[in-house]
């Protein structure tokens, strides 16, 4: 039962603050010289580091988990 509220807790979280970053960058958009420019060298490894550490291990996951529920010993 206190996992079930737990992510339930966490699930309302997560939806409110993707509501609030959505409001933010309603109410603060860039400024006309800096709309689409090019990303810092630091933002596009973060993003690769990022890409590498939470992708792939869900991508295993899944195959794990349909290996799982296939009944593959």
């Amino acid at each position: 039962m206190l996992l079930k509220w737990t992510l339930v807790a966490f699930a309302l979280a997560s939806v409110a603050l993707f509501a609030l970053s959505k409001l933010l960058a309603w109410m603060n958009p860039p400024r006309p010289g800096r709309r689409l420019g090019p990303a810092p060298p630091l933002l596009a490894r973060v993003e690769r580091a990022l890409r590498w550490t939470l992708l792939v291990p869900v991508g295993i996951a899944v195959v794990l988990l349909v290996l799982a529920l296939a009944g593959w010993p």
